[in-house]
């Protein structure tokens, strides 16, 4: 759920990791998008930034595609899924909890998110034959969403809005290193 989040959305693990299951996320009708909200308390690193309040509407994929196995990667399924997996559990109001152990249902931490994003990358590359890349880090899924975003017809506006960025600078330093490892 993590990697999808950072993935689809652009935003930065610190900005991800403390959202909270019912300040932050909105369902919409019949489950068609969610929406993220940046957490109140969040402060981007670039305080100037004019896209500091974040609003994310993410689509969910439609469930008539080809690829049936594509429903798998819908982030809005996935949410619903997890949180009512955790709900028994859950000891936090923050989305993302710990699943085992004995802070079982307390919020996760920045690193733990960091951690799990890094071992979903590695994994992807090994499930795909490949040698996982050097130097992949958390950050790596915002140039990865990015690029994707942009090749998917998104406009500068909404991928800066979404990643927090305020210039097309931010764009191309971040990419630059994740198009030598895409």
């Amino acid at each position: 759920t993590a990697s999808l989040i950072a993935l689809t959305s652009v935003k930065s693990r610190k900005s991800s990791s403390p959202l909270h299951q019912d300040s932050c996320l909105e369902f919409g009708p019949v489950n068609s998008h969610v929406v993220l909200r940046t957490p109140p308390e969040y402060m981007p690193t670039v305080t100037t930034t004019p896209f500091r309040d974040q609003v994310v509407t993410l689509q969910a994929i439609p469930s008539q595609e080809d690829d049936p196995n594509l429903i798998l990667l819908c982030l809005v399924l996935v949410l619903r899924i997890y949180l009512e997996h955790s709900q028994h559990f859950r000891r936090s109001g923050q989305l993302f909890v710990c699943y085992g152990g004995q802070q079982k249902g307390k919020a996760v931490s920045k690193q733990r998110v960091s951690h799990w994003l890094v071992n979903v990358i590695r994994t992807a590359y090994q499930a795909r034959g490949l040698p996982s890349p050097l130097g992949v880090r958390t950050h790596s899924t915002r140039g990865i969403a990015a690029l994707a975003a942009l090749a998917n017809e998104a406009s500068l506006t909404d991928i800066y809005r979404a990643a927090g960025w305020a210039t097309p600078n931010t764009l191309a330093r971040f990419t630059a290193h994740e198009t030598s490892i895409c």
